[in-house]
């Protein structure tokens, strides 16, 4: 009789993972929910960017109270929160 092997993990240990495109979503919605962040600033649009690339910065930014997300970007993110009148977004 064979037995089972302990490093293939048995399918009723697979946890749903969500798609990149989901996970990108949740990130433009959390970041555009920051009060007082300008949508239009170069703070937003490099905020991101860098988390979409920096998976620990980003879980920093979602468990931080609501109240610092915006000091949290001003203090980890290169750019401005001011009205940027780019129209090239």
């Amino acid at each position: 009789m064979a037995s089972k092997s302990s490093s293939v993990p048995h399918a009723s240990d697979h946890k749903f993972q969500k798609s990149t495109e989901d996970r990108m979503a949740i990130l433009v919605n959390r970041v555009g929910e920051v009060t007082g962040l300008v949508h239009t600033s170069s703070l937003y649009w490099n905020s991101i960017k860098f988390f979409a690339k920096d998976e620990v910065s980003r879980g920093i930014f979602y468990a931080l109270p609501d109240k610092y997300k915006l000091k949290y970007l001003e203090r980890t993110i290169e750019g401005y929160n001011e009205l940027d009148d780019d129209d090239d977004y």
